[in-house]
């Protein structure tokens, strides 16, 4: 098996960067003396992300406010370079390269890529900064929940900036419709909204295809220790099988699952998500919070559309749904100039008043918890009551509850994907859909470590 390089799927408060005692950083075989610096002026950073369309643009409008304001007084000017789904790869590259040159200072990193990511020298983890006693920004910014999406090996590899959750949306005059007043809450009654709305001409009840990311958020929602993967989803040390199909939590989403396959009323492949919730095709999806902005403009003066927390798979479920998306990475290129700078975007693209800003323009949840209480922001979820449902799904879930590290994520997706199509096709059984999940998806971890030692 070929080594698998993962890629990408995802008024200021400002930092008082002063004078650090010297850190030494020691990764890999390398070591650097790792400094905040007060003067970091007449500096340029380069920040390679995956933003494209419209959360390309408010991204593109952060860096350019930060260029034309503090960045400004500073002296520093961020520039951007937009590296799609290849962030990892090139980064891995330019590591084992030695290629600091045409190296990024920031990169934007999904979770499932820390593993792999944080094993580089290069790599400062948040965590050097956020425990500086001297810098005034600290992990108690932001959410638990957040920092724990972004930990691996007990250490904060890197600082929370778009995130979302899995919501359930719905059209809200279809469920009347059908004599329903508010959203179902376990997958059982999931099942009962999706007979009844199916039987309104020309609708489906529910569309949603259950991938690797509906599976896991399914899997880590019913108790704090569903890991889904050994090694606690692989954030103690690198995963090297499923659990799931050991600790029963796979049995009981299959087993739920197929009260709604047996519907009638259930779409279960995705062509058109968005477009197709929009038109009124399908009454309820589940679909990324980060599919708001899409979604509330899709749907302006079609229809009320609301969203709701992900259905428990049974009533007794404790943990809520995971954290998605991508967090802010440090990237040492020997200069701690260039690092203070950073540190210095990083504090101002993640300030309260910024993700205010970010949030409303993207559907991400923001992730600076002093956001929630800007005048602006309760003002804007009063009025779009949909976008307040995935911070209040994210506070409400357990820290343990988050997606695994599991390194071959693109190929479990795969599986997941073609076992679950095969399942609601009544082309494999429950047991027999448990077993190809587990199996194929060991052997692609037992491949994966084989090769990459």
């Amino acid at each position: 098996m070929k080594k698998i390089l993962l890629g990408f799927i995802c008024a200021v408060t400002l930092v008082g960067l002063v004078g650090c005692g010297n850190k030494t950083e020691s990764t890999g075989d390398k070591k650097e003396d790792v400094s905040l610096v007060k003067d970091f002026s007449d500096t340029e950073i380069v920040f390679w992300h995956a933003m494209s369309g419209s959360n390309g643009e408010a991204l593109d409008k952060i860096v350019k406010d930060y260029n034309d304001t503090v960045g400004k007084e500073h002296g520093v000017k961020v520039s951007t370079v937009f590296q799609d789904t290849e962030i990892a790869s090139k980064v891995k590259l330019a590591s084992s390269t030695n290629d600091d040159k045409n190296a990024p200072d920031i990169i934007q990193t999904v979770g499932m890529d820390l593993p792999s990511i944080s094993a580089l020298p290069q790599i400062v983890p948040a965590q050097t900064f956020f425990d500086d006693k001297e810098s005034t920004l600290k992990s108690d910014s932001y959410y638990d929940q957040l920092l724990r999406a972004f930990t691996y090996e007990d250490k904060i590899v890197g600082v929370p900036m778009n995130v979302s959750t899995l919501l359930l949306y719905y059209n809200e005059e279809l469920l009347k419709e059908a004599g329903f007043d508010r959203a179902p809450e376990t997958i059982d009654e999931l099942a009962t909204y999706t007979k009844k709305l199916g039987e309104i001409d020309g609708v489906n009840g529910l569309n949603t295809q259950i991938m690797r990311y509906q599976l896991v958020n399914f899997i880590v929602s019913q108790f704090p220790e569903s890991f889904v993967g050994d090694n606690e989803g692989g954030r103690k040390a690198p995963m090297t099988k499923l659990i799931m199909g050991e600790d029963g939590t796979l049995d009981n989403f299959l087993t739920e699952w197929e009260k709604v396959i047996k519907s009638g009323g259930y779409k279960h492949i995705e062509d058109n998500a968005n477009e197709e919730f929009a038109t009124g095709l399908n009454a309820m999806a589940l679909l990324s919070s980060s599919r708001l902005g899409a979604i509330k403009t899709l749907t302006t003066d079609k229809f009320t559309f609301q969203t709701a927390f992900l259905p428990k798979v049974t009533a007794d479920d404790t943990s809520g749904a995971s954290v998605g998306g991508s967090s802010l990475v440090l990237y040492n290129r020997g200069d701690n100039k260039k690092l203070s700078a950073a540190w210095d975007f990083i504090s101002y693209a993640t300030s309260p008043e910024v993700q205010s800003e970010w949030s409303q323009a993207t559907g991400y949840i923001p992730v600076n918890v002093a956001t929630e209480e800007l005048p602006k922001m309760q003002t804007f979820y009063e009025e779009n009551p949909q976008f307040k449902t995935a911070l209040d799904q994210l506070k409400a879930s357990d820290p343990l509850s988050q997606e695994p590290f599991d390194l071959v994520n693109w190929e479990i997706n795969d599986i997941v994907s073609d076992a679950m199509q095969k399942f609601a096709e009544g082309k494999l059984s429950k047991d027999e859909t448990a077993k190809e999940i587990v199996e194929k998806s060991n052997k692609a971890l037992e491949e994966y470590h084989k090769a990459n030692g």
